[in-house]
């Protein structure tokens, strides 16, 4: 094959070879000069010398930063907010965006990584546009999830033949994850829910926002993306034509307490106008959490409310897949993971036994049939809290598990 001309002067290796290391410099002519070097340590010094001496990497690391952001927006058709959010980590784990990219080695990677996770969480900026000092250290999630992000961002830098190799490819992640957040109790909940009617009946869409998250188990992303005409059918359904898996373009029952609220948010705006207005991802979390601490309970974050809602699905005996289709979830071991409770999950397997053994099917089954659609999460979560918060007498017959009826 023809040598490229007029290409990027780079070092390519080290490579075992004969009991030793072998590192290739190509210089912008298409010619190449093999060194070969005892130990891999003196490989990697090779490898920083040649670097120096021949003012390799002129593609510095902002420089692949740029293209990967192309490459995942136009090639891979990540939406635009996940791309900003993984160049965000991207800089974070990278001090020197200004280093040349062919300078980076397992060494210096580790140091990055060591650094990363024994930093401080970046505060939010107040009013005055200053931040707090950072004093809270950054989650395992966080800097493991960097690691993975930086990881695919140099691997795919190793397809471009930018690098010989992965310098983090056996940097392993410290520190055990955490799996799903703090949730609401049954009675927080119905207090939480009460607080948050009333807000939204004084005209604030934020606390509107924050009853989403819990009664219909919507992303804040989600939340803060829709427009006027995706509230159908009179207000009973809501869609969702784009989301962050394949699962969660779906479509929503809307329960009866949100109706009513959602066609008065649209009622003077257009098709395409967000039904919200202008507001970033992390608005419904912040009246999430303005709601706890004015009825005095544990704040949660809007993630947390998702899990409460899928945990009493679950409860009320609602299928695994429903559960995961309606919180647009690809598998229902995402579900089980990081949002429904352990123990409601046991309960609803409980449940199903004894019904096995007694030759029954519960009326929350009979009503699922054999074919259950998303929305079944919805409808059973709407009668669970239709009542909760009102002085609306409660059914004569509630569905579902004990723990999710009104006192």
């Amino acid at each position: 094959m023809a040598r490229r001309r007029n290409e990027q002067a780079r070092v390519l290796g080290p490579y075992a070879n004969r009991g030793g290391f072998r590192v290739i410099l190509v210089r912008e002519d298409g010619t190449r000069e093999s060194f070969f070097d005892a130990t891999r340590v003196a490989a990697d010094e090779r490898i920083r010398q040649l670097t120096q001496a021949c003012k390799v990497g002129e593609r510095t690391i902002r420089d692949a930063m740029k293209e990967y952001e192309v490459y995942l927006l136009e090639d891979k058709g990540n939406k635009a907010n996940s791309v900003d959010q993984t160049l965000r980590k991207l800089r974070r784990f990278f001090p020197d965006v200004e280093l040349a990219l062919a300078a980076l080695d397992p060494a210096t990677c580790a140091r990055y990584y060591e650094s990363l996770r024994r930093s401080k969480r970046i505060p939010p900026r107040r009013a005055n546009g200053t931040r707090a000092p950072a004093t809270v250290p950054i989650s395992v999630d966080y800097h493991r999830n960097t690691l993975a992000e930086s990881k695919s961002f140099l691997k795919w830098c190793v397809k471009r033949e930018w690098l010989a190799s992965n310098p983090l490819v056996d940097v392993e992640g410290v520190g055990r994850r955490s799996h799903g957040k703090d949730q609401l109790r049954i009675d927080e909940a119905r207090r939480w829910i009460a607080r948050a009617t009333e807000l939204a009946e004084q005209g604030e869409p934020g606390a509107v926002a924050a009853m989403m998250t819990l009664l219909m188990g919507m992303r804040c992303s989600e939340i803060v993306s829709r427009v006027a005409r995706d509230v159908d059918d009179d207000g009973r359904l809501l869609w969702i034509p784009d989301s962050k898996t394949a699962k969660g373009r779906r479509t929503l029952q809307v329960p009866d307490p949100l109706r009513e609220m959602l066609l008065d948010l649209c009622r003077d705006r257009g098709p395409t106008d967000l039904i919200f207005g202008a507001h970033d991802r992390g608005w419904p979390r912040l009246w999430v959490q303005r709601i706890c601490r004015e009825v005095g309970v544990k704040e949660v974050t809007a993630h947390g409310q998702r899990g409460l809602h899928s945990t009493l699905a679950v409860e009320a005996g609602v299928t695994a897949r429903a559960v995961a289709d309606a919180l647009g979830h690809e598998s229902f071991k995402t579900t089980a993971r990081s949002y429904a409770r352990p123990e409601a999950i046991g309960h609803a397997r409980q449940a199903r036994a004894l019904q096995a053994l007694v030759g029954a099917r519960s009326e929350v089954q009979a009503d699922l049939g054999a074919n259950v659609g998303a929305d079944t999460v919805c409808e059973t979560k709407r009668s669970a809290f239709r009542y909760a918060g009102t002085n609306r007498p409660a059914p004569e017959t509630p569905k579902g598990p004990a723990s999710l009826r009104d006192p």
